[in-house]
């Protein structure tokens, strides 16, 4: 046993410190010997080493001086001191860490020192006192110890004494920015114990250099919190969430987190998984954890994705999607189900695609402004139409229904139209033919089949109808006696006539194509028919009759004398036919007499019982020229057709001027339709000179035989000169003057 106080001896001796800038962690793990470390105030002063059985490899020790003072013995404390390699500006290891190991032989009664001391050149000491005096393993254990360099938990005094003042945060700042003294305590018993130093650390605190920041999401987001710090050689990351007020927990990488010890943890909110309170945990070797910021995880609820309804077409173009559940401008409109950009413009119910050619799959949901729904898939579907059937046409000669075939679907996928675009099918025509109603001129219709999704184009199918050529003009033969006749037709030419025994059907007469034919011997009338061919179609059959051994076979039709019928506007003509019909033969029956071809300008035409012609041109608006046709037959049904010409004139039309030259030109006075008009046929015309003289006078003038030529009533030429007409009517129509010129 040691009997005297040894002061404090300080040995140099080479040390293995890692200290490679201020900012660095120093230690001192006592591999191959001391490392500086002094012990003055142990038994011998001097520190002990020993290579093996550290914490692991070598450590120091020390042993108590002893005092025995009677019944009493002293123990008195040691410190194991550190070298300078500690020793200077250490600022940067505020709220840093002091970790060592140490082990005691044996226990005894615990003793109340403080557990480090730390002091600068100016004299200012601190001692640390935890709330529980540490009390370190016997062997083989060790027990580790952390000081932490701040005075957060008010363990650091100012005084030697668990209750001394506590030092300030500004006062442990002081002292390690000029550290002189760092000793770290010894003796923990009331006895003659061997105590043992091993991997002391002098750490800086661990820096957080990026803190997570708080954010505000949508549901099904993946979200990242950050955080970066240094100061540590190795530091390692931990995220932990607020389980309960002040609780926090460490996560691991379960549910939506992901990457909970790295740096950057990540959370995927999907099913509104995550909202809370996030830190992380950084720590470090030798060092007391650091922790982050708190940040905060608010999660939004997303909108419901919206219903939707697609829209289909038959071949490309454009198509008009709808969705609901929204208000117009929160609809996106997307074409693909997730990232991309939403299409510009398009924030309501509907979209109108572009043309497309295929079917196509668009997306659509709902932005509240906060936060956008999932999207829900809306196809723009194009079906294939079918093929465009073909088809085949029909012809007719003359009007007439025709039918009409197609092919390539099945019956019931026809349909038939009159339009080649748009309209409407015909009804009830959905198989491969189509029987058109009958019709007079060639007419397109058109098919297209359906199959029940989309319609085919439509093919056109014509339906030809071909002019019939016009009928012949044929006229028969007589023969009074039995004999071979020859009949004739005009209208074609010569290979294009047909000549057959009956009205309809049958086959023609072989090889007779030209415009006469001659009968065989006949003993009776036969009626033959001809029509012309124009290789296409077949004119309607003329009769011509070949006329034997009729009565009257000599006989000869009656006559019709013609002349011109004039009447004024809104009048009537009348005129007796009997006159102008003359028969030869003493056989005319008048009582067949009719009109053929009635006025074109609709004027009521009628033979009345006493075989006048009366035509009213009261209710017809019509002035000029047209004709009437009248028709009168014999007893043997020979008939005679005459046209009568018609003039309508609107009044008499009176021409001033006479040059009486003997040019043949204007050599009379012209009053036109005079004699036509019934009111003017009976009249009067006066000529007077410029004195009011008659100089010449007529009854019924009629400008051939009653007819003024420049003359007077003596027959004497008229001088040049200005004169003046008056025509009196007897019907009682208003007298008429006027001038005239004589040149």
């Amino acid at each position: 046993m040691k009997t005297r106080i040894s002061y404090a001896l300080f040995f140099l001796i080479s040390c293995f410190i890692v200290a490679t800038q201020s900012h660095a962690q120093i230690s001192s793990t006592f591999t191959i010997n001391a490392q500086g470390w002094t012990t003055p105030d142990d038994a011998d002063g001097t520190i002990g080493y020993s290579a093996t059985g550290g914490n692991p490899g070598g450590f120091v020790f020390g042993n108590p001086f002893v005092i025995v003072l009677g019944a009493t013995t002293l123990y008195v404390p040691f410190y194991f001191v550190a070298p300078a390699t500690y020793h200077g500006n250490r600022n940067t290891y505020y709220n840093g860490t002091l970790r060592y190991d140490i082990q005691q032989s044996s226990t005894g009664v615990p003793n109340l020192y403080a557990e480090v001391i730390i002091g600068n050149s100016g004299g200012v000491t601190l001692y640390y006192f935890p709330t529980t005096s540490n009390q370190p393993s016997v062997p083989p254990g060790w027990s580790t110890y952390s000081v932490v360099l701040n005075n957060a938990l008010g363990f650091w005094k100012t005084t030697n004494s668990a209750t001394g003042p506590a030092a300030s945060e500004t006062l442990i700042q002081g002292v390690l920015g000029d550290l002189a003294r760092l000793e770290i305590r010894g003796l923990y018993r009331d006895a003659n114990t061997t105590n043992r130093l091993d991997n002391v650390t002098f750490t800086p605190p661990i820096v957080v250099t990026t803190q997570p920041t708080s954010a505000v999401v949508c549901e099904g987001t993946t979200i990242n919190f950050a955080t970066s710090a240094i100061g540590n050689p190795a530091i390692t990351y931990q995220w932990q969430r607020e389980s309960s007020p002040s609780v926090w927990t460490d996560l691991t990488n379960s549910g939506g987190y992901s990457n909970v010890t790295t740096a950057t943890m990540t959370v995927n909110t999907t099913g509104n998984f995550g909202a809370g309170l996030y830190r992380c945990r950084i720590s470090g070797t030798a060092v007391v954890d650091a922790f982050s910021n708190v940040a905060t995880l608010t999660i939004n609820l997303r909108p419901n994705a919206p219903p939707s309804s697609g829209a289909a077409r038959c071949g490309p173009g454009a198509l008009t999607l709808t969705a609901s559940g929204g208000t117009a401008g929160q609809y996106r409109w997307y074409t693909v189900p997730t990232g991309g950009t939403a299409i510009t413009g398009q924030t309501n119910a509907t979209y109108t695609t572009p043309s497309i050619s295929t079917t196509t799959t668009y997306y659509v949901a709902i932005n509240n402004g906060t936060c956008e729904s999932n999207r829900t898939a809306v196809i723009a579907t194009i079906n294939t139409p079918p093929n465009a059937p073909p088809a085949t046409g029909s012809a007719n000669c003359g009007p007439g229904a025709l039918t009409l075939t197609a092919s390539g679907g099945t019956a019931g996928q026809y349909r038939w139209y009159t339009v080649p675009t748009g309209g409407t099918a015909i009804t009830g025509q959905t198989n491969a033919t189509y029987t058109t109603p009958s019709i007079s001129t060639t007419t397109t219709y058109y098919v297209a089949i359906n199959n029940g999704t989309c319609e085919s184009n439509r093919t056109a199918v014509v339906a030809t109808i071909n002019t019939l050529p016009s009928p012949p003009t044929a006229t028969g033969a007589t023969s009074c006696a039995p004999a071979s006749v020859t009949l004739s037709a005009v209208g074609g030419t010569s290979g294009q006539y047909r000549w057959y025994t009956t009205p309809t059907g049958g086959t023609p007469l072989s090889g007779q194509t030209a415009s006469t034919f001659v009968t065989p011997l006949l003993t009776t009338s036969t009626t033959f028919y001809v029509a012309i061919t124009d290789g296409t179609c077949e004119s309607t059959r003329t009769p011509a009759v070949a006329a034997i051994a009729q009565p009257g076979c000599d006989n000869v039709p009656p006559m019709i004398q013609t002349e011109p019928l004039i009447t004024q506007i809104a009048g009537q003509v009348i005129i007796d036919l009997v006159p102008l019909i003359r028969d030869d033969n003493n056989n005319l029956v008048l009582s067949s007499l009719r009109i053929v071809a009635p006025p074109a300008s609709g004027a009521p035409a009628t033979i009345d019982a006493s075989f006048r012609l009366i035509i009213d041109y009261s209710s017809v608006a019509f002035s000029g020229t047209e004709s009437i046709t009248i028709e009168v037959c014999d007893a043997f049904a020979a008939c005679t057709q005459e046209t009568f010409s018609i003039e309508v004139v609107g009044d008499i039309e009176i021409f001033n001027a006479i040059s009486a030259n003997q040019d043949n030109r204007n050599e009379s006075l012209r009053i036109e339709h005079i004699t036509a008009l019934s009111a003017t046929r009976q009249n009067q015309v006066l000529i007077y000179n410029r004195w009011g003289d008659l100089v010449w006078d007529g009854t019924n003038y009629d400008n051939e035989t009653v007819v003024f030529t420049g003359r007077s009533n003596q027959g004497e030429p008229l001088p040049t000169g200005t004169y003046f007409y008056k025509i009196v009517f007897q019907s009682g129509r208003p007298a008429q003057t006027g001038y005239l010129q004589i040149r």
